[in-house]
């Protein structure tokens, strides 16, 4: 491999655990794409993927204190990537049991009502949770998961950079989850 390469990615790394957002756009704008394609193959949903690909960055940021400049940065995200695939995977695999057991336990229309009543209330507490975002950051995440508009088409949309719908996006879905799991509704 070529050394300067090797160098760029160690002052990459060097810079990234020094919490400089440029290094972290630069390592975003180079692998973001790659990682969501090879997270596609394997998922085979965009929403899926790209929210995938989103948690991995989101660990990367969160982590950067712990990366070694010794290993490379491409290995450490498509390691968090593949980590995040498989967590998707064994998540799945839950959902399927749990809707075995139902259809074991009762009726079609027993589970039916269940998943109904706990998707409204967690749609209801999850409604709640957006209403407490600042109303920029409510517009962005509503246009990006309700309307399905991509970064882009948001920050033309809304006269942002690219860069700043991702910033607002990714602080409501982290607020999203804390609130959720302060909830104890993603742990369980």
């Amino acid at each position: 491999m070529n050394e300067n390469f090797l160098n760029g990615d160690v002052n990459l790394v060097r810079r990234l655990k020094e919490n400089d957002k440029p290094a972290f756009e630069l390592i975003f704008n180079r692998f973001s794409k790659k990682l969501y394609c090879f997270t596609l193959s394997y998922v085979h949903s965009q929403a899926e993927s790209e929210e995938i690909i989103q948690n991995v960055f989101i660990a990367l940021w969160e982590n950067r204190d712990m990366l070694s400049e010794a290993f490379p940065i491409k290995n450490y995200l498509y390691k968090i990537t593949i980590n995040h695939i498989y967590n998707y995977y064994k998540h799945q695999l839950v959902r399927r049991r749990y809707a075995k057991h139902m259809k074991i336990e009762g009726t079609d229309e027993d589970h039916e009502a269940v998943q109904g009543i706990f998707a409204n209330d967690l749609g209801e507490i999850v409604d709640k949770i957006i209403g407490e975002l600042p109303l920029r950051q409510q517009l962005i995440f509503k246009l990006s998961r309700t309307e399905g508009l991509c970064h882009a088409e948001i920050a033309q949309r809304l006269g942002l950079s690219v860069r700043s719908v991702e910033n607002q996006i990714y602080r409501a879905v982290k607020y999203i989850r804390e609130k959720l799991n302060k909830e104890s509704i993603l742990t369980q």
